[in-house]
């Protein structure tokens, strides 16, 4: 029996049965405490053995395999201002939004080849995390180290490479399967795909819809068996699901269907005879009894028909002439498709938010600089629009706001004008800072942020650079 058996047995059952004195411990040192009662030598005795347990601990014998270490990383580290300010964004002590500025730091990284320190791969992880819309590029600068920590860690395994696919995917709850299969799109879409065909038939209706609307990813003509078999399931939401992904995918079967059938109703300068009640393969196809706000049964057919049929069926010199119906019906052709050439015809003829955001930054600069008024619709354009946007653009929508004096698109803008515009304006947009009056609040707090994240976005491209 050792030393602390002998005290848990006496602490168990008392002194008064189980006698105890100091001179019978082999702890060196126990003899000399001192102690006035019993009690108090067990006590005593307890504090002196328990230091001596934890500091003989020895830990076992290693029997595993070491883990592998990291891939060297041969990227230079970034400077320490680069790195003083990537702190700051990480920790958020910054004004305006620190995730957006962030991720400038992370692409002006990657596309310079420079990394970030090895001790903040921790904190990037964690940022990823909590930060989904980011994540791509983080992992861009992560490097090889940042992949392997990650790899020890289950919260950060969007940062790593998927492993036990076919396991993990047929124990996972729901959501683990939808959060893998969109994991596995982005790298591998014919292997994400097979795993829901492997699986398809067993599962429920509203998880073969779930399941087929991560396809989006990486959606590809390669994708177009699957869903034309997913228009005959049974369940509504799965033929949807699937009649929504053909949509995207203009030189489908499916698509050329529709084709057929809309070239069929059109008259001259854009019209179209209604079409009549869908036949059983129209209604395969997706044409459904749902009625577009204000309009008909007749009407709604014609512009779900116009949505899925592809663009290069007509013509964009067509446009003007069109009315609401046929307008609506191509503009979700053009969301639907990315088709750039329609979707810059349209948003000239009549813009919006959904149309500009579509647009790459260089034809939504030309789109806006066609607009005649600075007003809460222009704010809205403005706001929707990608970036970055050129200097001499940048500096003439400066101009322009100044000079309209408008604090309400301010407001609204104020965002995409931090984040998109070019880092050149800084100075002007100071001077107008300035320029205001006290009693302009909105435009003071809405200018101060552009201001600061202008600031900090110059500073990436000069450390960068």
């Amino acid at each position: 029996m050792t030393d602390w058996d002998h005290l848990l047995a006496t602490a168990l059952v008392g002194t008064g049965r189980r006698p105890f004195r100091l001179d019978q411990l082999t702890i060196e040192g126990a003899d000399r405490v001192e102690a006035a009662t019993a009690e108090a030598a067990v006590l005593s005795a307890a504090a002196l053995a328990a230091g001596y347990r934890r500091a003989g601990w020895i830990p076992p014998a290693w029997r595993g395999t070491p883990p592998r270490p990291a891939d060297p990383d041969e990227r230079p580290e970034c400077t320490a201002a680069a790195t003083q300010l990537l702190e700051l964004l990480l920790a958020r002590r910054v004004e305006g939004s620190a995730e957006r500025l962030a991720a400038h730091w992370f692409a002006a990284a990657r596309d310079s080849g420079r990394r970030p320190p090895f001790r903040l791969l921790p904190d990037l992880l964690r940022f990823g995390t909590a930060n989904p819309d980011e994540r791509a590029v983080v992992k861009e600068v992560l490097g090889p180290r940042g992949a392997w920590l990650a790899g020890h860690n289950p919260s950060w395994h969007w940062a790593t490479r998927p492993r036990d696919v076919a396991g993990r995917f047929a124990t996972g709850t729901r959501a683990e399967r939808l959060a893998l299969l969109g994991e596995l799109r982005a790298t591998d879409p014919a292997a994400a795909r097979a795993l829901v065909e492997d699986t398809w038939a067993k599962e429920p209706a509203a998880l073969r819809a779930a399941l087929l609307d991560t396809l989006h990813i990486g959606l590809s003509k390669d994708d177009e068996p699957l869903l034309e078999r997913a228009l005959d399931d049974r369940a509504a939401s799965v033929r949807a699901a699937a009649a929504a992904l053909l949509d995207s995918l203009p030189a489908s079967a499916r698509a050329r269907r529709m084709a057929e059938r809309a070239r069929a109703l059109w008259q001259r300068d854009a019209t179209f005879d209604l079409p009549g009640e869908p036949d059983e393969a129209a209604r395969r196809d997706g044409i459904t009894d749902t009625r577009e706000p204000g309009q008909g049964r007749a009407t709604s057919w014609l512009i779900q028909l116009l949505a899925a049929t592809p663009l290069s069926t007509w013509d964009t010199r067509q446009i003007g002439k069109a009315d609401k119906a046929v307008l609506t019906g191509w503009t979700r052709a053009a969301l639907r498709q990315r088709d750039q050439e329609w979707l810059v015809a349209l948003a000239r003829h009549q813009p919006t938010p959904e149309l500009v955001a579509a647009l790459t930054p260089e034809a939504a600069a030309d789109v806006l600089s066609r607009e005649q008024k600075v007003d809460t619709r222009f704010g809205h354009l403005l706001a929707a629009a990608p970036g970055p946007w050129a200097a001499r653009f940048s500096e003439e929508l400066v101009d322009r706001l100044w000079a309209a004096k408008k604090d309400d698109v301010l407001r609204l803008a104020s965002g995409a004008l931090a984040e998109h515009l070019h880092p050149a304006t800084l100075g002007s947009v100071e001077a107008w800072l300035t320029s205001l009056a006290p009693t302009r609040k909105v435009a003071h707090r809405a200018l101060r942020g552009v201001a600061h994240a202008l600031t900090i976005r110059a500073t990436i491209l000069q450390e960068f650079s």
